[in-house]
């Protein structure tokens, strides 16, 4: 098996969280090495910048990576995607970073890559889809951040409002990318074992059917993926504890976007929580959700149907 330090990462992106997560790798991974994707904007001097930093703590160093150096990867980190122009449509900006996205896989592909790709283009969903596509890798090898930025947030609501540490808490946001496919799932939400709606009867948990309501709306009006801020620092965090649970197998229970087959639907890329290991991720058994939130999930699930035909009709 290969040694945690000698794993290799690959980041695949110029904009400012891959630059955040390159530093953090530095601090919190322990790798011996950390590749930066040669790319026509990846700014040398913050690469240069990076090296410099790393004498402080005697850590691994920063290399610009090649083509070829995919064949060695163990992990793509891909936070890549075009800027948006002014003026630009919604709908030719997706295109554009498709083509983006395409390229750097048949790139990565070609060159014999076969380690495991963890995605924060957004939205996540879609192009966790598109990139299995591209790629032909195993499933379990793809998956996108997805809804656990929003899970964590969650959890912290939720903390803050009972007075308990969120280490004490699970609660998952599920669904999709965007804001409208996102969905609290309160039946699997509990605290020390308890769960969260039996406190909402509870007058004196401090808990009830308006505070769930105004915990949703907090989540859903804190866009943390907006056109004008990406979040890098958060971004960069989220994926760095990502990866901290690959290198460790830790098996922890996360929501990702992955792949997954609901009702008739087949391979519909939704966040829903799973096991994340050495091996990519492993679906978990026995999480089961409401009748609605089986059935927003579900319309969740038609509206990206809906999307990806859009994409794969041109």
């Amino acid at each position: 098996m290969t040694k945690k330090q000698d794993k290799k990462i690959m980041i695949v992106g110029t904009d400012d969280r891959a630059y955040q997560f390159g530093f953090l790798s530095m601090l919190k991974l322990k790798l011996s090495e950390v590749f930066f994707f040669q790319q026509n904007d990846l700014k040398e001097e913050l690469i240069h910048d990076l090296q410099y930093a790393t004498a402080f703590f005697s850590s691994g160093s920063f290399t610009i990576g090649h083509e070829k150096d995919f064949q060695t990867t163990d992990i793509m980190v891909i936070t890549a995607n075009e800027k948006k122009l002014e003026e630009e449509t919604d709908e030719n900006h997706l295109r554009r970073n498709i083509r983006l996205i395409r390229k750097i896989i048949k790139q990565a592909m070609a060159n014999g890559f076969n380690g495991i790709v963890l995605i924060a283009t957004e939205p996540t969903d879609i192009f966790t889809y598109l990139i299995w596509k591209f790629s032909g890798l195993p499933k379990e090898q793809i998956f996108g951040l997805g809804t656990y930025i929003d899970s964590v947030l969650f959890q912290q609501l939720l903390s803050q409002k009972l007075g308990i540490s969120p280490r004490d808490i699970n609660a998952f946001i599920i669904g999709g990318s965007s804001k409208e496919h996102k969905i609290a799932a309160w039946s699997r939400s509990n605290v020390g074992g308890n769960s969260i709606l039996s406190l909402t009867i509870d007058s004196d948990s401090g808990m009830d059917q308006e505070d769930m309501f105004e915990i949703e709306q907090k989540i859903l009006e804190k866009n943390l993926f907006s056109d004008t801020f990406t979040s890098p620092f958060t971004t960069a965090a989220a994926l760095i504890k990502l990866v901290q649970f690959i290198l460790t197998n830790e098996e922890a229970i996360v929501p990702l976007v992955h792949l997954v087959n609901i009702e008739e639907m087949t391979d519909i890329p939704l966040a829903l929580p799973v096991l994340l290991g050495e091996e990519g991720i492993r679906k978990t058994t026995g999480i089961n959700f409401s009748d609605l939130e089986k059935q927003e999930l579900l319309a969740a699930a038609k509206d990206i149907r809906a999307n990806l035909d859009w994409i794969e009709k041109g």
